[in-house]
């Protein structure tokens, strides 16, 4: 029993000593393997962490991450936000509340360009926020909506964390992305749904565009061209998916090169700009990189002590409903989602978890969206949600972390209804990659 329960303590004394010492995620995961692996079973044993990443970076399937990351730099500075905004504004701007409703839109749609939440939030959060705190809108509403909506990244396709989830249960990562489209499409519903209905309510919280700054029908038929490029672009990374034309890597090259495509065309496009967008999409890359690194140790180490197993014979001997068993990993999630990013998660937890649902004869992408859905709401609770403090960097003065804190409140609560219709409803998320590409 001690051979057991002290590397396990080792292992886990030294995540909770780096994440209470701010120590970066990668080196708190990497440098509490190898303390165990070093104690307990001898320097010989260190060379399983050189192999275990190596063989994990040979996975062809990490290209699409690169890709779809330089996808999500260069439409940060194509225009496209820009020219969305400018055409979905005019036409939504005389409803109540309508403003932020054509921000969810907008930040759906760049979700479904770029696969990462960073895009939506900091785009909207530079070119949306200062216009509706201008207009008189809620701080609640303005910055709720784009928190929110920027957070569908990571669950609407092409989504990048899917690539890893897919990666390490081996799972279609098609089939995930078809899985993510109509839950994702339901939450952006839901907020819009909800901002509609409490400006409708309270009109002072989300004023309509006054009628002297509406343009003519015509202008904003000419506006709306800036939808064209958009639709296309998703047209070509998801469609040549959905299609059966391209794999999920080749799909991310050609989203890539559209997304210069566009930048080109909206004449944004310079060497300066990409060599931006190549460096950002190194540093990005570079940084999840590292946490992989990390947490494929950490996961090798945990799952060497047998933790695993006990937790599966333990889950799997409790005399429960299969589904309130899904319904307790949804909680750990949550919880752990205040604190750990969603590529750490996912190394801890699915060497325990997916034998479990084999078991019980769950569909892994089912779980996958349902992971998704939750992580969604890890980017926006607090302490460590990571969509909090990229808008904390963007947004005016005079919005504080409080009014942040505040905004995400009824957007939580809307996610926490998504995800239980997901739960109970399991064809939200199986109707789809079924109909494309057959799956029983």
């Amino acid at each position: 029993m001690t051979a057991f329960w002290a590397p396990l303590a080792v292992l886990f004394s030294g995540l909770f000593i780096g994440l209470a010492s701010g120590l970066p995620m990668a080196f708190t995961l990497g440098s509490s393997a190898m303390i165990t692996t070093f104690f307990f079973w001898g320097p010989n044993a260190l060379y399983s962490a050189g192999t275990s990443v190596y063989g994990m970076m040979r996975n062809l399937v990490l290209i699409a991450m690169p890709l779809f990351i330089l996808m999500a730099a260069v439409l940060e500075k194509s225009g496209i936000a820009d020219a969305l905004y400018d055409a979905m504004s005019q036409w939504m701007g005389p409803l109540r509340g309508g403003l932020a409703i054509a921000t969810v839109m907008i930040c759906t749609v760049i979700a479904a360009m770029s696969g990462v939440t960073t895009a939506g939030t900091v785009t909207m959060g530079l070119i949306a926020l200062p216009v509706m705190l201008r207009k008189g809108y809620d701080k609640t509403i303005a910055i709720g909506g784009i928190l929110a909506g920027g957070a569908l990244g990571i669950l609407i396709p092409p989504s990048v964390s899917f690539v890893i989830y897919g990666m390490l249960t081996r799972t279609s990562i098609g089939s995930l992305f078809a899985g993510g489209l109509i839950p994702g499409l339901i939450l952006s519903f839901f907020y819009m749904t909800f901002i509609g209905l409490r400006a409708f309510l309270k009109p002072h919280l989300g004023p309509p565009v006054p009628k002297e700054e509406r343009l003519p029908f015509r202008q904003k038929l000419v506006l709306s061209r800036g939808l064209i490029l958009p639709i296309l672009l998703i047209i070509a990374v998801l469609g040549s998916i959905f299609g059966g034309i391209a794999s999920p890597t080749e799909s991310a090259a050609v989203g890539a090169a559209g997304a210069i495509i566009c930048a080109a065309i909206n004449r944004r496009f310079s060497w300066k700009m990409l060599k931006e967008a190549t460096y950002r999409t190194f540093a990005v890359n570079g940084m999840i990189m590292w946490i992989l690194f990390g947490a494929i140790c950490y996961a090798n180490v945990f799952v060497a002590t047998g933790g695993p197993d006990l937790v599966r014979k333990t889950m799997l001997g409790m005399d429960v409903p299969p589904l309130l068993i899904i319904f307790f990993m949804q909680i750990t999630y949550f919880i752990l989602g205040c604190f750990v990013d969603e590529i750490t998660i996912l190394f801890i937890t699915i060497p325990v978890y997916m034998p479990i649902l084999t078991a019980l004869g769950f569909n892994p992408i089912w779980f996958g969206v349902l992971f998704m859905v939750n992580m969604q709401m890890a980017y926006l609770t607090p302490p460590f949600g990571f969509t909090l403090f990229y808008m904390r960097g963007v947004a005016p003065p005079q919005v504080t972390m409080m009014d942040i804190y505040r905004s995400v409140l009824p957007f939580v609560a809307l996610q926490w209804i998504g995800l239980s219709l997901v739960l109970f409803f399991p064809q939200l998320a199986l109707w789809l990659p079924n109909v494309v590409f057959g799956l029983k």
